[in-house]
């Protein structure tokens, strides 16, 4: 939601009123809702939303509060205990939006929070995240996968679990940075690194059918001349299987394409799909077990 949706639905839903009055919409009567501010807590949020700051700092608040730093501190914890805001790492909030609640605080603000409890940390959103940032996905993605360089503990905020994954830096490559929101910008695998890292590990994309069906829905903006480089350079075996037969399944990808992902595997078979029992015929091309039927694959994204 952008600032003004914040600010809006603060005012037209009446919870605010700066003279200390519990009002309905129309500002007749008082209501009697539990959820309510007093002037100062809605100066603050109404003031932070106006600027665009729907994630602040102790700091942030301390400007407008003109209040110690402490008593800042003390009123952003009554407002997250009252689920005005959920607070994040470092001093740092977010205002939650208001017709939302916490379990839907929009998936766009949820790779901020990503972004803005790693701090300085180095990271990108990855795997079923980023599938959903780049249209690869149908499916609510309910979780957010992060890959990041040390080991980091996942967490639950606002209902919302955050999964950090670790990469060593052999492997932690290929994003870039774009708009998650009119106002706040985070780092994503690009589309190629997207398909790479959820061919390594499909359990953390909801299966290579979902990877299959993301590679469909963007298969005329992939790059194949990248794609290959990166799968080069990871050098990973079961990723260049698992790329390659869903190029071939599909009827995509130039020939010398198929050839050079060919060219990288060795002679042991992997599952075409971990998270499916392992079952099924071997493919000797691609060294293979398909436990995944291709005319299921086809029926994923032809149907």
């Amino acid at each position: 939601m952008g600032v003004t949706g914040y600010l809006l639905h603060y005012l037209l839903y009446g919870i605010i009123d700066l003279r200390g009055q519990k009002t309905d919409t129309k500002g007749n009567k008082p209501m009697q809702n539990t959820k309510t501010l007093g002037p100062a807590s809605g100066e603050l949020l109404l003031r932070l939303s106006a600027e665009g700051r729907t994630i602040f700092s102790i700091a942030d608040a301390q400007s407008i509060t003109n209040k110690s730093y402490g008593a800042t501190a003390k009123l952003l914890s009554r407002l997250a205990q009252k689920r005005w805001l959920v607070r994040l790492m470092g001093g740092k909030y977010l205002i939650v939006p208001l017709e939302a609640g916490l379990e839907g605080i929009p998936m766009a603000d949820r790779y901020v929070i990503a972004r803005e409890v790693l701090g300085s940390r180095p990271y990108y959103i990855s795997h079923y995240s980023a599938m959903e940032l780049h249209q690869m996905t149908t499916q609510p993605v309910n979780t957010v996968y992060v890959i990041v360089r040390r080991q980091w503990d996942s967490r639950t905020i606002a209902g919302v679990q955050y999964r950090f994954v670790y990469a060593n830096e052999r492997s932690f490559w290929g994003w870039e940075t774009i708009w998650a929101t009119a106002e706040e910008q985070v780092r994503v695998s690009d589309l190629e690194k997207t398909v790479l890292d959820c061919a390594v590990r499909p359990q953390l994309c909801g299966g290579l059918g979902e990877l299959a069906k993301g590679f469909w829905l963007r298969k005329d903006d992939l790059n194949d001349s990248r794609l290959v480089e990166y799968v080069q350079r990871l050098d990973h075996k079961a990723a260049a299987r698992r790329i390659g037969f869903l190029l071939e399944t599909y009827g995509l990808g130039e020939p010398e394409t198929i050839a050079a992902l060919q060219s990288l595997i060795n002679l042991g078979y992997d599952l075409l799909d971990p998270t499916l029992p392992d079952e099924g015929p071997y493919h000797s091309g691609w060294r293979l077990r398909i436990n995944l039927h291709p005319e299921e694959l086809k029926a994923i994204v032809w149907t």
